[in-house]
């Protein structure tokens, strides 16, 4: 072995490859956590309208006024046209949880074969630097039996 030789992994392009495929997911599950979020808040939002349509409707019924038919109808109406909306909303949330699951499924699975092969390179390095060390003890030690083979001979 010599002297000065450097580690080189062999499998390098592959952890690469794989290190930049677990980068382009983990941007991928970024948008669709980004995605749940925006539509989350379009879910709170209706939800928010409904409640608000519910409190007034409330306050409404509640106030002892009469409340004439027309306007029982349109209050119906908007409560009825919130609650189809929020639902449609809630079962795109659930597919875009859905889809952004499956992404963080991928990340997972991604990333043990980046640790596999990065554990594998570890290895790979650990034995190529005991090696390195046995050679150095070899040739210190031929020295150093060269030298006193060398002594002792000018010794007598």
């Amino acid at each position: 072995m010599s002297r000065n030789a450097r580690f080189r992994y062999p499998l390098e392009p592959i952890l690469l490859t794989r290190q930049w495929e677990l980068d382009a997911l983990l941007v991928e599950l970024g948008e669709h956590n980004a995605a749940v979020a925006a539509q989350a808040a379009r879910v709170g939002g209706l939800q928010a309208e409904l409640a608000a349509a519910g409190a007034e409707f409330n306050a409404l019924a509640g106030s002892g006024a009469t409340l004439s038919v027309q306007r029982f109808l349109i209050v119906s109406r908007y409560v009825g046209d919130v609650t189809l909306r929020l639902r449609g909303e809630q079962a795109e949330l659930e597919r875009l949880e859905a889809l952004r699951d499956a992404q963080a499924e991928r990340v997972v699975a991604s990333r043990r074969g980046v640790d596999a092969v990065e554990k594998h390179r570890d290895e790979m390095k650990d034995k190529f630097v005991q090696q390195r060390l046995s050679g150095d003890f070899k040739v210190a030690d031929d020295q150093w039996s060269t030298l006193q083979a060398g002594m002792t001979s000018h010794a007598s």
